[in-house]
């Protein structure tokens, strides 16, 4: 039977169809998944599910179509989270927001793998984003500084694990109720917990002052909220605020290199210009992502 699909607002690499009989997402994986790599990406979501972790439930078995992954998950009722909706956007979302994060990652201190088949960082590859041999000269330089900085921190539970690695608002649904659901595992990979902080804070703070304007105390108040909520949860270790920083900027080279990589750069408009340009004059110029230099401050 032919399923009765409609496209969805994908991400860049998957398609993403709502099938309404059913209730269900169902997701095509890019080629480059493997069934290997998206079963252990469901076993963590199962784990996170099973420990009471707001997650959408996979639907097994998975199938293949046309040589990729196609994978089924029930349909979560609610909204992403608004920054211009006051009932969305507020003191008691942020904190939601890191004790949700804190949660999953104090739970992957416990998640064990016979054989990882997830991305993972290793000093001696430390490029888990797989994007260096897509800059350019200029930038790649930079991006080797920032990844081999982190060679020298010690791996250890409190500081590394199994990671969501794109932890922000367009992968949160808000329901009525103001319970929050995370989704798109798609990412998740071997790697420090500082990743997953610096890119909640990445986009909370850009889609805050592009909608709301009013940066001044935004910062502190999503960010002494967020950690209030994650410590909740889990340790926040010393180590992993002094992270923040180092992945912001990596956040910024990545994002910039995957707009060069999916945008008609000939063809560009005016907002898309502008967000190439300002990213190009931070990551050269080395500013600190929102002018914040130690995360400490927000403890």
């Amino acid at each position: 039977m032919q399923e009765n699909r409609v496209r969805l607002n994908g991400g860049f690499n998957n398609d993403i169809f709502y099938i309404k009989e059913k209730e269900r997402i169902v997701r095509i994986s890019e080629k480059s998944k493997t069934k290997e790599m998206v079963l252990q990406e469901i076993e963590w979501m199962n784990f996170l599910y099973e420990k009471g972790v707001l997650v959408p439930k996979p639907i097994i078995p998975l199938e293949c179509e046309e040589e990729r992954v196609k994978t089924y998950f029930e349909f979560i009722k609610g909204d992403q989270i608004d920054v211009t909706n006051k009932s969305h956007w507020n003191e008691k979302t942020f904190k939601k927001l890191g004790k949700i994060l804190g949660r999953m990652h104090a739970l992957s201190k416990d998640f064990k793998l016979q054989t990882i088949q997830r991305p993972e960082w290793k000093a001696e590859n430390p490029d888990v984003f797989d994007i260096r041999r897509k800059l350019d000269p200029w930038i790649r330089e930079k991006y080797e500084k920032l990844v081999h900085s982190l060679t020298s921190y010690i791996i250890n539970p409190d500081t590394f694990g199994l990671i969501h690695n794109d932890y922000h608002l367009g992968n949160l649904i808000i329901n009525e109720e103001g319970r929050i659901t995370t989704i798109d595992f798609d990412d998740c990979s071997f790697n420090w917990y500082a990743q997953d902080i610096a890119v909640a804070f990445y986009h909370a703070y850009w889609q805050h002052s592009s909608f709301n304007g009013n940066t001044h105390s935004f910062c502190d108040i999503f960010m002494s909220n967020f950690f209030a909520g994650y410590k909740t949860e889990n340790t926040l270790h010393k180590d992993i605020i002094i992270q923040i920083p180092i992945f912001l900027k990596i956040r910024e080279i990545y994002l910039y290199q995957l707009f060069i990589q999916k945008w008609d750069t000939n063809n560009l408009e005016e907002w898309q210009e502008y967000t190439l340009l300002s990213l190009e004059d931070k990551i050269k110029n080395q500013v600190p992502y929102a002018g914040i230099n130690d995360f400490s401050i927000f403890l």
